[in-house]
C-alpha cells in the first residue's frame, strides 16, 4: 500500500446576495446624546424617502456621527456628519442609490458586495474532491495501481471582496434634480471569483 498525493484549485464564481451603500450626511441638527444619529433630522428625512422605496428602518445603520461646533459648545451652532449604511437586494440598488443621490448634503462613497462565501466554499471543496478522484484515477491506473481510500485531505479558500468607489472629494456632497432609481451607465458587477485549493493524499494498492 502506498500513498498518492494530489493537489487541485477550482474556481467558482459567486452571487452577490446583497450590497451595503456606505454613504455621509451632512447637516445641521441638534445633537446631545448617543442615539442622535437616527433621531437627527436629515437621517430621519432620508429613512422616509428608503421607506417610500420598500427599504425598512432596519436596513438603515449609523455607522458612526462626527461633531463640529464654531464657538466650542457641543449644544450651539454645530454641524453634524451622519456615516450610514444601507443595506439592499441587488436588484433595490438602483432605488437605494437614486434616493440618496437625490438628497442635498448626502455623499455615496463606496459600494459593497455581500457574498455567502461559506456556503460557496462547500460546493467549490466538492467539486476539487470530484476533480482530485478523477486525477487519482488516472494516475494510479498508469501506474497498476488501484485507489482504495483517503488518509488525508484539507483545503483552504479566497474570495476577493469588490468595492465599488463612488465618489471622490470633488463631488462629495450634491443633490440630483429627481429621486428616480439612478442608472450609472454602465452594470455593476455584482459577482466574485472563490478559489479553493484542495490537497489530497489517497491510499494506493495493487
Amino acid at each position: 500500500m502506498g500513498l498518492l498525493r494530489v493537489s487541485v484549485d477550482h474556481l467558482v464564481r459567486v452571487p452577490a446576495t446583497s450590497a451595503r451603500v456606505h454613504a455621509r450626511v451632512r447637516g445641521s441638527s441638534l445633537v446631545a446624546t448617543g442615539v442622535a444619529g437616527r433621531k437627527a433630522a436629515e437621517v430621519r428625512d432620508l429613512v422616509a424617502a428608503l421607506a417610500a422605496r420598500g427599504i425598512s428602518e432596519d436596513a438603515v445603520d449609523v455607522a458612526g456621527v462626527r461633531l463640529t461646533t464654531t464657538d466650542g459648545r457641543l449644544l450651539h451652532s454645530q454641524s453634524v456628519e451622519i456615516e450610514l449604511v444601507v443595506a439592499a437586494d441587488p436588484d433595490m440598488l438602483p432605488d437605494v442609490l437614486g434616493v440618496l443621490a437625490d438628497r442635498p448634503g448626502v455623499a455615496v462613497e463606496s459600494l459593497e458586495w455581500v457574498y455567502d462565501e461559506f456556503e460557496a466554499s462547500i460546493t467549490a471543496a466538492a467539486e476539487a474532491m470530484r476533480k482530485a478522484r478523477r486525477k487519482a484515477d488516472a494516475i494510479a491506473a498508469a501506474a497498476g495501481l488501484e485507489v482504495t481510500g483517503i488518509a488525508n485531505a484539507s483545503d483552504s479558500w479566497s474570495m476577493p471582496q469588490p468595492q465599488v468607489e463612488m465618489a471622490d472629494s470633488s463631488m462629495l456632497y450634491s443633490a440630483r434634480a429627481s429621486s428616480a432609481p439612478l442608472d450609472l451607465g454602465v452594470e455593476i458587477n455584482t459577482s466574485t471569483v472563490l478559489s479553493t485549493h484542495l490537497s489530497v493524499d489517497f491510499e494506493l494498492s495493487p
